[in-house]
């Protein structure tokens, strides 16, 4: 838990700066910053004994942990991708890797191309390549994974973090500018052996769905292998991202207290619509985070009562921070096939999702006017299921029907927009959405014309 009481899942705010920078002659070295990131905080999941007997079980036997290295790196501007990413870790003190997750020469649910080393070793590092010559890698919500051995008599794990990137920008001539930076130093962190997560039953029993868990249920039941070969459930969920606006403008501290500030307010959201968070699935995202409900849930109930507990917890997050620190965020809805797999939440519902929530209209939205502290996106078709029908808390006014292109990732559809003018924070909004649609969205204009 942080200061504010709320869980602090961010380990490292860091820099990354250009490789091989100039040292002016008789002057000290300039860092030349190329971008940043967000190291989280990792996790330590404690796996039951192998049986298979190659490795003894009992006093004095080696343990098996699952280290889960999550990251996000800082959106890039002015037409900049990012072409590679290297996450380095250093374990101390004996562990080494058995397994490590994604595998070598393996492929990331978005595509990106993985190189992973260090099986068998204390030294570990995975490489993220964006698929093709003209590829980019999304920059948000990455994990690294690894099974790794510890002494018996260990008593806590400890190590040290480093990442690298190669970034590519179009200059004249259908050239590539190609940057490599580091980050200045490694980032130590620590895991006590008494807080490492159980991964036999208790997780399951929980139900708590964080990425990875369907992974640790492979181990439990088959080993590697089988978590190699067989489909993860594909199950039906409702999904919600949310994202900062201008998020990598804002310095170190600011970026931190706006990670805390996002928990708090989702953390809120789901209180007001009856939603147990443990039971969410949630994925970092650095600066925006996503939700993947349990199955199963009354959307026509929960989808209002989430948006109007966002709202109101965004209210009085802007109405205790001075106005340089105010948040104003976009934010989707989307439902369909989700896979839980060892990396993160994939399917082409998250993709949609993200398409949407990134697109131009849902960005020029929030963009464009200075007014709202909130932009929603539905996806047409929870759009069609939900507020077509007129359920209690739903209306179609205020929202704008939306075409949505994206070339470069060869993506089209349609979403549906609202804009959510600030609330005062004192003011009781109940059930705001169940009078006019979505809590304070009944002062934006109802529009039905289609972006082009």
């Amino acid at each position: 838990m942080g200061q504010d009481g709320v869980r602090d899942d961010v380990l490292a705010t860091i820099d990354l700066f250009a490789r091989n920078a100039a040292v002016p002659k008789g002057g000290e070295l300039v860092r030349d910053r190329v971008a940043g990131a967000s190291l989280g905080r990792p996790l330590g999941y404690a796996l039951p004994p192998l049986t298979d007997g190659v490795t003894a079980a009992g006093p004095g036997a080696p343990r098996d942990v699952l280290l889960c290295f999550p990251f996000d790196l800082e959106e890039l501007p002015g037409g900049r991708d990012y072409r590679e990413a290297t996450l380095t870790v250093l374990l101390d003190d004996g562990p080494h890797a058995v397994t490590l997750h994604p595998a070598p020469g393996s492929t990331a649910a978005d595509g990106a191309e993985v190189a992973a080393f260090g099986l068998g070793k204390g030294r570990l590092r995975w490489v993220f390549r964006a698929p093709g010559r003209s590829g980019a890698l999304r920059p948000d919500g990455r994990w690294a994974q690894a099974v790794v051995r510890l002494p018996a008599d260990a008593i806590e794990l400890s190590g040290r973090l480093s990442l690298s990137t190669v970034t590519v920008q179009p200059v004249l001539g259908g050239a590539f500018r190609r940057r490599e930076a580091e980050t200045p130093h490694e980032t130590p962190f620590r895991l006590a052996a008494a807080d490492f997560w159980q991964a036999a039953a208790p997780l399951a029993h929980r139900q708590t769905t964080l990425p990875g868990i369907w992974a640790l249920d492979a181990y439990e039941d088959a080993g590697p292998s089988a978590a190699d070969e067989e489909l993860p459930p594909g199950l039906r969920r409702l999904c919600l991202a949310v994202d900062i606006e201008k998020y990598s403008a804002r310095d170190n501290t600011d970026m931190i207290r706006l990670q805390r500030v996002l928990l708090r307010m989702l953390r809120a959201a789901c209180e007001r619509a009856g939603i147990v968070w443990d039971r969410c699935g949630r994925q970092a995202q650095g600066d925006g985070y996503l939700l993947v409900f349990e199955p199963g849930i009354d959307e026509t109930r929960v989808v209002p009562d989430l948006l109007d507990g966002l709202a109101s917890a965004l209210a009085d997050a802007n109405a205790a921070a001075p106005h340089p620190q105010r948040v104003r965020m976009r934010a989707g809805l989307h439902q369909g096939i989700v896979h839980e797999a060892d990396s993160g939440y994939a399917g082409s519902a998250v993709v949609a999702l993200f398409r949407v929530l990134d697109s131009d209209p849902v960005r020029r939205a929030l963009a464009d006017d200075p007014a709202p502290h909130l932009v929603v996106a539905f996806s047409d078709g929870l759009y069609q299921d939900l507020v077509s029908h007129g359920y209690s808390g739903l209306t179609a006014s205020g929202f704008r029907r939306a075409e949505i292109h994206v070339a470069a990732k060869s993506f089209t559809g349609v979403a549906w927009i609202r804009a959510l003018p600030a609330p005062s924070p004192q003011e009781d909004q109940g059930s705001a959405l169940a009078t006019e649609g979505c809590g304070a969205f009944s002062s934006a204009t109802p529009s039905a014309v289609p972006d082009a």
